[in-house]
């Protein structure tokens, strides 16, 4: 039987597509979140337009008020709907949504809230374009590192963070990295040559990805 380790904790949705395929899993989470701000200090808080790339953000920002929201990924604009909001624009990627607000939205002035390890194309892209924009960072990401001893056929990323978390104590060996998106992606090639992209940036996407690899 095929093993998979997920470096993210499975919903049990999403843990029995593996297991139904008839693939052995183990998981942890390899990044822990650290909360920048208490859960009630946006409440009732004003925003005219937000950027949200990660449904994490969303949970920080549920109490504002805000007036239209622009979101990476359609997993992140479907929580900020089932919270009321407003998402005018969803794109793929980060620089997919500069791409967008630039070319549409460039008078309007933007919050983007995010964690303090972002990436930099979308908030560069704004820059270089004179976008108005501030950065309010919700959360930092911390390492956890937890070192194994057996090797595994695939192994789930989700961020390059947590990438960067699983090397730091382990090897690829011979694994297949499946990985949620092209950013994920790009750091998982500094350690292995056997990557894969999901087709899109949904768990549920890197599970399909993940079966399809094994299986094949």
């Amino acid at each position: 039987m095929p093993s998979v380790l997920s470096t993210k904790i499975l919903t049990e949705s999403q843990t029995n597509l593996l297991l139904n395929a008839n693939l052995s899993l183990v998981q942890y989470n390899a990044i822990e979140i650290k909360p920048l701000y208490s859960p009630d200090h946006f409440h009732n808080v004003y925003f005219e337009n937000a950027i949200v790339t990660s449904q994490k953000s969303v949970d920080f920002i549920k109490p504002a008020k805000i007036e239209r929201c622009f979101c990476v990924g359609q997993k992140t604009a479907e929580r900020l709907k089932n919270h009321g909001f407003k998402v005018e624009v969803i794109a793929e990627y980060g620089s997919d949504l500069a791409e967008v607000i630039t070319r549409k939205y460039s008078d309007s002035k933007f919050h983007f809230f995010c964690s303090e390890q972002r990436r930099d194309e979308l908030p560069s892209e704004l820059k270089s374009q004179k976008v108005s924009f501030e950065e309010i960072h919700l959360y930092k990401t911390q390492p956890n590192l937890k070192k194994f001893h057996r090797n595994f056929d695939s192994i789930l990323f989700f961020s390059p963070s947590a990438v960067k978390s699983f090397f730091e104590v382990n090897s690829a060996k011979h694994s297949k990295l499946i990985c949620i998106g092209e950013t994920t992606a790009t750091c998982a090639r500094k350690f292995s040559s056997e990557v894969y992209v999901a087709k899109h940036t949904s768990i549920e996407s890197v599970i399909v990805k993940t079966v399809q690899v094994l299986k094949q």
